[in-house]
C-alpha cells in the first residue's frame, strides 16, 4: 500500500511538471500573409524580410509564429473568417471592425518603372493614365485618390497577386509600365539578370514611402508586437534582418 501511495505521488509529480513545461512553451499565432514577393516574403512562405522582423519580434515575447498564405485581395476575408490572429501589410491607418492595428513595422518605397526604349515620361502619377498598367493587388485602395483615378479611367489597368509575373510582363514588353516597391523589382533584376539580359529600363518616383503595420485581433498582441519591434531596432536584430535582404 505503502509503494502504491509513493509512485502515486510520483506520478503527480511527473503530471505536474509537464503542465508548468507546457506552460511555459511559446504561445502560437497564425497571421495571414500574402503571396510570395521577395525579398519581403521569399518563396517557402516561412521566410523573407517581413516574415523575420515579424517572427524576431514576437521571439522577444516567447511567441511562435505561424503565416498563413493568402492573396492580398482575400486577406482581410481571411482574417474576418478564418480561425487567424491577425493579418500582416496593412496600412496604419487601416480600420476594420475590431482589429487593433500596431506601429508601422516596415517601409515599402512604390514606384512606377517602365523600360527606356518606351521613352515613357512620367511628372506626376495623373501621367500613368495614358499607358497600359499592371500593378500589385489591392494598389487603387493603397496608393491615394490620384492613383485610384488613374485605375478608374487608365486605357489598360490590371492587378496581379503574383508580382514576378508582373515584372515578367514588362520586360516581355505586354504591358508598358508597372507599379511595385523599388526592393521587390531590385531583387527579382538581380536574380534573373540573365534572362533579362541588359534590357534598360526607367524608374519613376512617383509615390512617397509607406509604412505598413499588422492587424490583430486582440490588442494584447497589437501591444505585445510594438513592444518586440522596439526591442529588435534597440538591440540592432532589425537591421542585421535588412541589411541581410537589402545590400
Amino acid at each position: 500500500m505503502k509503494i502504491f501511495k509513493f509512485l502515486l505521488i510520483i506520478l503527480l509529480c511527473v503530471n505536474s511538471f509537464e503542465l508548468t513545461a507546457e506552460e511555459k512553451s511559446p504561445y502560437e499565432l497564425e497571421l495571414v500573409t500574402g503571396l510570395p514577393k521577395p525579398p519581403f516574403i521569399l518563396e517557402n512562405l516561412k521566410s523573407g524580410l517581413q516574415l523575420d522582423v515579424i517572427s524576431e519580434a514576437f521571439a522577444t515575447q516567447n511567441m511562435k509564429i505561424d503565416f498563413v498564405a493568402m492573396p492580398l485581395g482575400r486577406n482581410i476575408t481571411g482574417f474576418q473568417r478564418g480561425n487567424v490572429d491577425g493579418v500582416i501589410t496593412i496600412p496604419p491607418q487601416y480600420k476594420y471592425p475590431s482589429m487593433h492595428i500596431s506601429e508601422p513595422y516596415i517601409q515599402y518605397q512604390n514606384v512606377a518603372v517602365s523600360l527606356a526604349d518606351s521613352h515613357i515620361d512620367l511628372d506626376s502619377v495623373k501621367d500613368l493614365s495614358a499607358y497600359s498598367i499592371i500593378a500589385f493587388q489591392n494598389a487603387k485602395k493603397f496608393l491615394g485618390e490620384d492613383f485610384a483615378d488613374v485605375a478608374a479611367y487608365s486605357i489598360d489597368y490590371r492587378e496581379l497577386a503574383n508580382q514576378k509575373q508582373q515584372i515578367e510582363m514588362l520586360f516581355s514588353r505586354r504591358v508598358e509600365v508597372i507599379v511595385l516597391d523599388l526592393n521587390i523589382f531590385k531583387y527579382f533584376v538581380r536574380e534573373h539578370a540573365a534572362e533579362i539580359g541588359g534590357i534598360a529600363f526607367e524608374i519613376h518616383y512617383l509615390f512617397p514611402e509607406r509604412g505598413y503595420s499588422v492587424g490583430f485581433k486582440k490588442e494584447e498582441h497589437m501591444k505585445m508586437f510594438n513592444d518586440g519591434i522596439a526591442i529588435i531596432k534597440a538591440n540592432g536584430t532589425y537591421q542585421t534582418i535588412l541589411d541581410n535582404y537589402l545590400l
